[in-house]
Parts: structure tokens; sequence; C-alpha cells
């Protein structure tokens, strides 16, 4: 993706957000509305696959976007009347965006794990917690995977919500980074480093 500031990034993707969040309501109060919205953000995003590399790209296309989201609603007869036909193009120019985030990850991930290979190493860190992360207000997180077998080793702390005091969990995903395999749960550090080690340990002797 090409740079941006971090403080217009975090403008774009909160408008986006916040379109889209407008849309989803009305599927309880006024259905005809929300299918309409909904087919258009629809019709449009797929009028967006491919295009732009970065929000400061997304952003630039948004005022063809508009027009576009006006040309779909007219050749498929749909009403703009009651909608938000700003909201509707940042509903669609979110979806673009979260595909763009998808791709920059992988790209991001491969690149990670050629280092690793590189620098003989069996495993390799995709995610760790970061300044927004950091203390218990929030999940830290740290991701690594195994580069012989593709195994992902997640690793969590949360807070208990009722006690405050941190819950630590280790999932083992088989395949995929959505695929759950085994998960612990912990109530000591370290215990939770231990066997984290141990798991590591016996995935090493296993992909040898």
């Amino acid at each position: 993706m090409n740079s941006w500031s971090p403080e217009a990034t975090a403008a774009f993707v909160a408008r986006l957000e916040s379109a889209e969040r407008a849309i989803y309501p009305l599927a309880m109060t006024d259905t005809d509305r929300y299918q309409r919205a909904v087919t258009l953000v629809g019709l449009l995003s797929r009028h967006l696959d491919g295009s732009g590399s970065s929000p400061q790209d997304l952003e630039q296309l948004r005022p063809n976007a508009l027009i576009r989201m006006r040309g779909i609603a007219s050749e498929q007869a749909i009403v703009l009347a009651d909608l938000d036909e700003e909201a509707l193009v940042d509903a669609a120019l979110a979806q673009r965006y979260r595909v763009l985030r998808a791709e920059s990850a992988a790209h991001s991930e491969d690149a990670v794990m050629e280092n690793a290979r590189l620098a003989g190493e069996s495993w390799a860190g995709l995610e760790a917690p970061d300044a927004s992360t950091m203390g218990f207000a929030t999940e830290q997180r740290w991701v690594d995977v195994h580069l012989a077998t593709g195994i992902r080793l997640v690793r969590t702390i949360t807070p208990d919500p009722l006690s405050g005091h941190a819950r630590f969990r280790i999932e083992l995903r088989q395949s995929g980074p959505n695929e759950s395999g085994m998960v612990i749960d912990l109530e000591d550090r370290q215990a939770w480093l231990e066997e984290a080690a141990a798991i590591r340990q016996a995935v090493n002797d296993q992909g040898v």
C-alpha cells in the first residue's frame, strides 16, 4: 500500500466503519431500504474489485464511485431518494479496504516467513502486541508459525472482566489461520510460557 499519514488513515477507516454501521440497523427498522442499500453496496463493491492499493487511492476513487453507484441504481431501477448515497459508497469502499488489508497481511507474512527460513529459524513470529495493546486494557496476542508444517501457535493474555486478573491461553492451529486444534487455558504466566515451549518442541520433533 502507498504511504499515508496515520491520522488520515484512522479518519478514513473510522468513516468507512461508521457508514457500514449505519446500514445494518435498517434490517430491523426498514427492510426495503436495507435491501436496496445492501444490493447497491454489493454491486458497487464488485465494480471496485481490483481498484486502488491504499486508503489514499480509495479516497481518490470516491467521487467516481459515487457517480458509478448512481449509474448502477439507474440501471437496476433501485430508488436512491431515501438512501445516504455517500454512506453507501463508503460501505463499498470498506469492503475493498478489507481486501487490501488481507492482501497486505498475506504478503507481509510471506516476507517474514522467508526471512526466518533464510536465518535458519524453525518458527516465524507473525504477530505481536503493539503500542495499542500494551497493558491489560485489551487482549495481547502473539502468533508464531512453524515453517516446516504451517502449524500456528497462538498465545493470548486477556483480563478477566470480573477480577481484572490476567488469563493466559494457548491455541495450536493445525492448518490455516482460523482452524483451531488444541486450546489450553492457564492462570499462571510461567506455566503458560513453559507449556508453549513444550508445544514448540513437540511440533519441532514432529516436523523433522
